[in-house]
């Protein structure tokens, strides 16, 4: 669910960003590509009364994005909007927004997960938008927006594609994710008091607790035989099941959970959502179904390694988060200098954090959540 991954300037241009000289040629190479494209809305723009908006991102990231599209939706209320999104995305959008129409874009619409292909380019023209919002910021959906006849086009991406857009805001490099994409709302949509990024919470109809012991890489996951002796310990008052996406496991330790407690795998993102909205609260690594608990109103506790809890954690006193930092953990930055632990050889931040002190630390939540315990 997760292979999309936003791309920072050094990963799109490594060998360009290393030589001063030629970096300043290919961003005038492609300033001008950008300002030759915008000159198709001159020629050819649409009078359509629409508004388009691209969220082409993973799961958690297209939950961050939700509450810049209220206001988007709130603010253009007296014309037709239209959502771009990847398929596993749509059922979140969905839920979010049962209003307006929600197009998918398959993955492979685009080379490399980075350029738009033709298709994906008569996607978006034949819907055609008055004015397009870029919430994605990436090389894929610049070179998508690049064939749009669109008078105007807010957004936010990386320096190299500032002439593509209208109003333009510049990838912020501090927390939280969620701002970066209300950034680009500020600058067309007043936003006015204090704006609250929670979701509501909704209350356990069951005293379930469901372990996802899987994110996007390796190197954030805490370990399954972590988990596993987490959930041992935790049975013995509470009721836990795993919760994995389907062939996920190696067979034995699979054959283990199935042993001692109830193992669902899912096999789509509406079967992940269905079985969240059956429990109390979701443990799990920094990962997509911690995001889709969040936004389903479930309580939440998430390990954090390689990445910067500050950056990413749910919003509100129904969540918890333990990381166990150590001298290359991420401060001022969302990921550690290992790129979030994909270049990392020994994973020492989620080796070192203990069975004990996540218990612990868990226990204390769980009793503050009131979460029920199981009868005996």
């Amino acid at each position: 669910m997760e292979v999309y991954l936003r791309m920072s300037q050094t990963e799109i241009l490594p060998f360009v960003e290393k030589f001063y000289p030629l970096k300043i040629f290919v961003k005038s190479f492609i300033w001008s590509y950008c300002k030759i494209s915008r000159l198709r809305s001159f020629f050819k723009s649409t009078d359509v009364n629409r508004i388009i908006v691209i969220s082409l991102h993973k799961i958690g990231d297209s939950i961050f994005t939700i509450h810049a599209i209220k206001k988007i939706v709130e603010y253009h209320n007296d014309k037709s909007i239209s959502l771009i999104c990847f398929p596993e995305a749509k059922p979140i959008f969905q839920m979010s927004f049962p209003s307006i129409d929600i197009l998918t874009i398959p993955h492979n619409y685009f080379w490399k997960n980075r350029i738009a292909n033709h298709s994906a380019k008569k996607i978006l023209n034949e819907v055609g938008a008055e004015i397009i919002y870029d919430l994605t910021g990436t090389i894929a959906s610049a070179t998508l927006i690049a064939s749009s006849y669109s008078k105007k086009i807010i957004g936010m991406n990386l320096e190299y594609f500032k002439p593509l857009y209208d109003n333009y805001s510049p990838l912020r490099k501090t927390p939280h994710l969620i701002d970066m994409y209300m950034d680009v709302v500020k600058m067309v949509i007043p936003v006015e008091g204090d704006f609250s990024f929670e979701f509501t919470h909704v209350p356990g109809e069951t005293q379930k607790i469901l372990i996802h012991p899987h994110a996007g890489w390796q190197a954030k996951e805490w370990g399954i035989k972590k988990y596993y002796e987490l959930a041992q310990r935790l049975s013995s008052q509470y009721e836990v099941e795993f919760i994995t996406e389907v062939d996920s496991l190696h067979a034995d330790i699979k054959k283990e959970i199935q042993e001692n407690f109830k193992l669902t795998e899912t096999s789509t993102i509406e079967s992940l959502i269905e079985n969240i909205k059956d429990c109390s609260v979701l443990i799990g690594n920094d990962s997509g179904p911690i995001y889709i608990a969040n936004f389903l109103g479930k309580s939440t506790f998430t390990i954090y390694g390689p990445t910067n809890p500050e950056y990413s954690k749910p919003f509100g006193k129904h969540h918890a988060e333990i990381h166990q930092g150590i001298s290359c953990s991420p401060i001022n930055t969302q990921y550690c200098f290992t790129d979030a632990g994909r270049k990392c050889p020994d994973y020492v931040c989620m080796n070192s954090l203990s069975t004990d002190k996540v218990y612990n630390t868990l226990v204390d939540f769980l009793i503050k959540e009131k979460v029920p315990k199981r009868i005996l």
